[in-house]
């Protein structure tokens, strides 16, 4: 007896979603009747009027879009004093004498009725598609359709106006697609490419460009810049603007790992920030043996030479705001632990907290947001126990690292920052190296 009424069950929810649909779908109004025709010509109101026969292929195509933008304009079938403008069809071959009458000569035909002299139809010439149909519409009348446009596109919008001013900023990397509208290769890859600039939205040195290279007004940039076939993918980074040609996959995973590479990003397919994100290195040591060191003359000592790393970071000419942001969270942990020392216990609970209410869809919070904890929930990973051994060794590394940075300064007399910055990015990667192998071996423990 289940499957009987399994089966009337699954048709009652059938019969409720069709109830449940708009009661009008829209649909033009038929006034292939000379006695309809002249009836609503008296109502004296605006209409786009389309003459077409069944038999034509062309109508066939259109009347699907021509009944969406019925819809557009609220009409529902049926002519009415009330409607404030009407899209209407009338079968020119069923009906001669209308057809004769405003000289018809090919199917489809549409005419433009402005609801005063109906011998003085103005012809449409304009593309059938659904958005210029709405637009001549509404520049007609005033009315509005009930359209929901889709929202602009996320990827920067180039031209010879703006080119430029965004792509030659020194300050930002910057990926940008040169494509045609009518590519097929370009369509294909509109939703991918959507997506990875979705995915660097938040990150203020990146920008996902695109600009139609096939539009006459910018074809001059698009020759500048060797662009022969579609779509074609430059790369400007910060120090290269003459742009470098983008030979990877076009898939998003491609993209991203692209551009975390060349932009020193920690994005993931989907846009969320990788674990690595909001790190620093050379300042994850600090933090690790911080945490670990006894209360008093040591720990200060450590937060001593954390400051001396910051006031160094800020004056590198390599440095973000992000990286100086990250700094300044480690130094606030720092002090946040010396006066409560299960700080980071609760602080990495409550952010996780948060995070998983917004991936629940329990709470909401801007994308902005989301990136701002995670970072910090990646750098409080950094204050962590670990065994005595993996300590000593940790402290060696830093003393390393900092006899290394000295030497650095000294040799090049704090006239050539780019030597001491050298060596110093080398003494941050030996350290992560090793930091990576005692934290762990120490995790392994753990």
């Amino acid at each position: 007896m289940r499957a009987p009424s399994m089966l009337a069950s699954c048709l009652a929810t059938s019969i409720l979603a069709v109830a449940l649909l708009p009661t009008a779908l829209g649909k033009a109004v038929d006034l292939t009747s000379t006695k309809d025709f002249d009836a609503f010509v008296a109502l004296k109101q605006p209409a786009l009027l389309e003459f077409f026969a069944p038999w034509c292929g062309h109508c066939k195509k259109l009347a699907p879009t021509y009944d969406e933008l019925a819809a557009a304009f609220g009409n529902d079938g049926k002519a009415s004093a009330t409607t404030k403008v009407t899209i209407a069809k009338i079968d020119a071959d069923k009906n001669r004498d209308l057809g004769n009458r405003f000289a018809i000569k090919g199917f489809p035909t549409l005419k433009w009725f402005d609801g005063k002299d109906i011998d003085k139809l103005e012809d449409y010439g304009g593309a059938r598609d659904l958005d210029t149909l709405a637009k001549f519409v509404e520049e007609k009348t005033g009315k509005k359709s009930n359209i929901k446009l889709p929202p602009p596109p996320v990827a920067v919008q180039l031209g010879r106006d703006n080119f430029d001013r965004i792509v030659l900023d020194d300050s930002k990397h910057v990926l940008v697609e040169f494509y045609a509208p009518w590519c097929g290769h370009c369509q294909k890859l509109a939703p991918i490419y959507e997506q990875v600039a979705k995915d660097f939205e938040n990150e203020e040195d990146v920008v996902v460009a695109q600009m139609n290279a096939n539009d006459p007004a910018n074809n001059d940039i698009a020759v500048k810049h060797g662009v022969s076939s579609y779509p074609t993918i430059v790369f400007f980074s910060k120090d290269n603007k003459e742009g470098v040609l983008y030979q990877g996959g076009r898939d998003e995973d491609s993209f991203v790992k692209f551009l975390n590479d060349k932009a020193s990003t920690f994005r993931t397919a989907g846009g969320k920030l990788s674990e690595l994100a909001g790190r620093l290195p050379i300042l994850d040591s600090i933090a690790t043996r911080f945490f670990n060191a006894p209360l008093g003359e040591k720990r200060r000592d450590i937060v001593f030479e954390a400051l001396n790393m910051l006031e160094d970071l800020k004056k590198r000419p390599n440095t973000t705001k992000a990286k100086e942001a990250a700094a300044d969270y480690y130094m606030k942990v720092m002090d946040k632990v010396t006066l409560n020392p299960s700080y980071v216990e609760k602080e990495t609970k409550r952010l996780s907290t948060l995070l998983s209410k917004h991936t629940s869809g329990a709470a909401a919070l801007a994308s902005s947001k989301v990136d701002e904890i995670t970072r910090k929930v990646n750098v409080l990973g950094a204050f962590r126990k670990i065994p005595e051994e993996n300590l000593k060794r940790l402290e060696e590394v830093a003393k390393q690292a900092k006899e290394k940075m000295q030497q650095a300064a000294k040799e090049a007399g704090m006239k050539e920052p780019s030597t001491a910055e050298k060596v110093q990015n080398s003494a941050e990667e030996a350290a992560q190296q090793v930091k990576e192998k005692v934290v762990g071996h120490a995790h392994e423990e753990l």
